[in-house]
């Protein structure tokens, strides 16, 4: 009798087996499948452009705009933005949601002079960029870049003393570019939401433009646009920046004067600068412009004289410039 027999159990445990191995491995190569189905899409949106470093600690251009029919648009600063604009189609800009965030609605004032159109990559350049000024060492600073005939950037923050708007407008007199890095300075206010880091900027715009006369376009995220405050929305906080035509620039060369509170010798700052610059095709470097920073003046003519010998020519940022940003595909 087949029924009850050995053979009989033997074949149920036989084809029990089959169907253990079965099943998962169907199950398996299914989502295999549909994994790498995401994975292609979520590639195709969030890949970087290919750029000067491929390391994490060096940024990568991660926006490369369409600018074929981006007249520039000369706009009023203060003025009401387009209907273009308000609908978050500024030229250059990433494609909106139908029903886009709230914050978009936000300080209608708040809009780059120029659509976004920054994709001029000149090789051989060094960008010197100086952060969280004006400050006592602006006056050094400034008077190192005229004696070496360079042209650098200063992203400054909110400032209170006449002295300090002084210096925003010299800064801009002598042929550098001033560009904005928030009102406090403060991460818990920047980074407490999107809302929070549009009214610290949008305050720190209004600094400068009433010091100055002139909108500044360039901005840099304190502590860049990756950072442990920012984990959750830095790419909402950078698009909605670059909808509203602002350029944003992180660093792939840094001097170093800021990882500690102790005074760093200008030779080590000098030699941090150069061993970073070496095999980069473009150079963006961080220093501070802060009054405790005493040695980062002293180390920048060195510093600039050993770039020029490596074949490196200096510019200031401006709108036109392709920005280095942190490579958000391989940090997600």
């Amino acid at each position: 009798m087949y029924f009850g027999s050995v053979r009989f159990f033997k074949n149920i445990i036989f084809v029990a087996v089959c169907l253990l191995i079965l099943i998962p491995t169907l199950l398996a190569v299914k989502y295999y499948r549909q994994a790498e189905q995401l994975a292609a899409a979520g590639t195709a949106v969030t890949a970087p452009l290919p750029d000067d470093s491929p390391d994490l600690n060096s940024p990568d251009t991660t926006f490369e705009p369409d600018t074929s029919s981006d007249p520039a648009s000369g706009a009023d600063p203060g003025a009401e933005p387009d209907a273009g604009q308000q609908s978050g189609q500024t030229s250059g800009s990433l494609p909106v949601a139908a029903d886009p965030p709230a914050y978009q609605s936000l300080y209608p004032d708040f809009y780059a002079p120029q659509p976004y159109h920054a994709t001029v990559r000149t090789e051989n350049t060094i960008y010197l960029t100086f952060d969280d000024g004006p400050s006592d060492r602006t006056d050094e600073i400034l008077k190192v870049l005229a004696e070496k005939n360079v042209k650098a950037t200063f992203f400054v923050t909110g400032k209170s003393d006449e002295k300090d708007f002084e210096r925003m407008r010299r800064i801009l007199e002598e042929g550098h570019t001033l560009g904005m890095h928030s009102y406090s300075h403060d991460y818990t206010k920047v980074y407490a939401s999107v809302e929070g880091f549009l009214e610290e900027f949008h305050n720190n715009f209004l600094q400068i433009y009433d010091a100055t006369g002139v909108a500044p376009t360039v901005f840099r995220c304190p502590g860049g646009s990756i950072n442990g405050y920012d984990g959750g929305f830095y790419q909402e906080i950078i698009s909605e920046m670059i909808r509203r035509g602002f350029v944003p620039f992180d660093w792939n060369i840094s001097s170093e004067d800021a990882v500690t509170t102790h005074i760093q010798p200008a030779d080590v700052l000098t030699d941090n600068v150069v061993r970073g610059a070496k095999g980069k095709v473009r150079g963006f470097v961080l220093f501070h412009d802060s009054e405790m920073k005493t040695s980062t003046p002293l180390a920048l003519g060195p510093t600039i004289d050993q770039l020029r010998e490596m074949g490196f020519e200096f510019s200031a940022i401006t709108p036109d410039t392709m920005p280095v940003l942190y490579n958000y595909h391989n940090n997600q």
